[in-house]
């Protein structure tokens, strides 16, 4: 049987894109379409590991000084909708998809095409097998590709990836961990990190799997809210292992600074965030880390200019940019801006609490007891006081600020 080709009239005879928009570090803007699944027939597990893959390749390729890379968050949205017609504008686009094939046995294949949206025209395709024991050169190939085709020439040493050990099982356990996104309950994490132990047990200095589950350690105590920092420093740990590993990786950098933010160590956390960030310049994730640092360090103006910044890069953002947005907003003063951020998000959970406080401080006091209401449904024994003694603090007049707006909006002081 004939090796299933890419369907042209998918790819060709699809409404114009959008121009794209001149960035703003003045780069081409790249946005990688994660793949959807063109066979019944083709596994559910194949397809699942080609997402993540992916995934893992655009947040590798935000590395790169070359590239202004449309986060994976915004680009995982695009697959539920016409690409095509609500596209984020973008100098290139990869369109990626899963078919099966038919060689010696069955196999599933990841197709590529890179189109440039000025000239509305497909330049380069490819196809890769879906083979456990290639995924290594499935990842450098796709990078490659993008790198090659689209940008002319790049040296290893501006595309720094992710060290890859050779064992593709364990790669595979990480990609399968992977597969949470930006789900924080405490199930999904538990089971991110049942796969990245299993990773490292398989290669115990696979410094992705190590940062990844130093983040879903400080992820876990974020969830339960505990007074116990047991979990933070274990988080540091892990990532300082993945660092003396990958000592260019943002990766163990950032989560090295996630825990330090946590543990009170203000100014560490923001020393790491910056030394990622210089390995990783247009990461949208890492700015947004930086956002929630310089919050905490009163630097609200530098904030926002950070979180405006991430939310250009990743349009269809996770949670956690909206909560942190909304808490820029909020010290700035600028309630109706931080409401507005933080009821974008799909899940508030916990910051159903910031959202009563802006409430509040709108005078908006229905609102803001709905908002307190379901905070405490959540959290039966959030107090005022509890926040004070859990979570980092801002200057003295910053602290006073939330607090103030809480008990407004109707939250007990505590004992």
């Amino acid at each position: 049987m004939e090796t299933p080709k890419l369907d042209l009239k998918r790819v060709e005879s699809r409404p114009t894109a959008p121009a794209a928009r001149p960035s703003a570090a003045g780069i081409p803007r790249l946005l990688i379409i994660p793949p959807r699944c063109l066979s019944s027939l083709v596994d559910t597990q194949d397809h699942q590991i080609a997402r993540s893959l992916v995934t893992d390749v655009t947040v590798s390729l935000c590395r790169s000084r070359l590239y202004d890379v449309v986060a994976p968050h915004s680009a995982m949205k695009l697959t539920s909708s016409p690409i095509w017609e609500e596209m984020v504008p973008a100098d290139y686009v990869v369109v990626t998809d899963v078919v099966l094939a038919q060689r010696d046995m069955p196999i599933a294949l990841l197709t590529i095409d890179v189109i440039a949206t000025e000239a509305d025209k497909r330049i380069y395709r490819s196809e890769v097998e879906l083979r456990t024991g290639t995924l290594q050169n499935i990842h450098d190939s796709l990078c490659s590709i993008v790198a090659d085709k689209i940008c002319g020439e790049i040296g290893a040493h501006e595309l720094r990836q992710y060290r890859r050990t050779g064992a593709a099982s364990a790669y595979v356990h990480y990609l399968l961990a992977m597969q949470r996104g930006d789900q924080n309950d405490l199930r999904s994490l538990m089971r991110a990190q049942r796969s990245l132990l299993r990773s490292i047990q398989l290669s115990p200095d696979f410094a992705p799997s190590l940062a990844q589950l130093a983040r879903t350690k400080t992820l876990q105590w974020l969830e339960l809210a505990s007074p116990d920092r047991a979990l933070l420093h274990e988080a540091q740990h892990l990532a300082r292992r993945a660092h003396s590993y990958e000592p260019q990786d943002s990766a163990s950098l950032r989560e090295i600074g996630h825990a330090a933010l946590y543990l009170h160590d203000l100014d560490g956390a923001l020393e790491h965030f910056e030394a990622a960030h210089e390995f990783a310049p247009n990461h949208a994730d890492l700015l947004v880390d930086q956002a929630d640092t310089l919050t905490h360090l009163s630097r609200h103006d530098e904030a926002e200019a950070k979180i405006s910044r991430a939310l250009s890069l990743n349009p269809l953002a996770p949670d956690d940019y909206y909560w942190i947005g909304g808490a820029v907003s909020f010290f700035r003063g600028e309630y109706q801006q931080a409401l507005s951020r933080l009821t974008a998000m799909h899940s508030p959970g916990q910051a159903m609490r910031l959202m009563a406080a802006c409430a509040a401080m709108l005078g908006e006091t229905e609102d803001a007891a709905t908002y307190r209401a379901q905070a405490l449904a959540r959290d039966p024994t959030f107090t005022v006081d509890k926040w004070q003694s859990l979570y980092p603090a801002p200057s003295g007049a910053d602290t006073a600020h939330y607090l103030n707006a809480l008990i407004l909006a109707g939250f007990s002081r505590g004992i």
